[in-house]
């Protein structure tokens, strides 16, 4: 982790910092680091940590509904293959935000349904 001095915008190491002292930078200017700004940095660090692994989790989970999407709509997969398909995918959302996984049946599981009756019981009855 670095700090940036606000006047030349160089960045020294904060390993070079010892509470309470201050480091004069090349250009002049005196840099000082106290406690809250050290807690701050690292606490910033942490949320954009925290929204990368969100971010990540989000993508992992669209990428499976839209896989299981796509097995639906192609007439080479038997329905009970669908359906292991979509228990994985149910076990993937437990693992990855288990306190959501009431949202599997609120909004994954009708949406299969309804790509399942729109696209593979038109079929069944031609």
């Amino acid at each position: 982790m670095s700090i940036r001095c606000p006047h030349c915008k160089r960045e020294y190491d904060v390993t070079l910092f010892e509470f309470g002292k201050d480091i004069i930078c090349e250009c002049g200017y005196r840099l000082g680091l106290k406690h809250e700004e050290i807690f701050n940095q690292v606490e910033e660090i942490c949320r954009q940590y925290d929204l990368k692994l969100e971010e990540k989790k989000i993508s992992e989970i669209q990428r499976a509904s839209d896989e299981i999407a796509s097995l639906i709509l192609n007439t080479d997969y038997q329905q009970i293959d669908i359906e292991i398909e979509k228990e994985k995918f149910r076990e993937l959302i437990r693992k990855l935000v288990p306190e959501k996984i009431h949202l599997y049946d609120l909004i994954y599981e009708p949406r299969f349904k309804r790509l399942w009756q729109q696209f593979r019981e038109t079929e069944e009855e031609e």
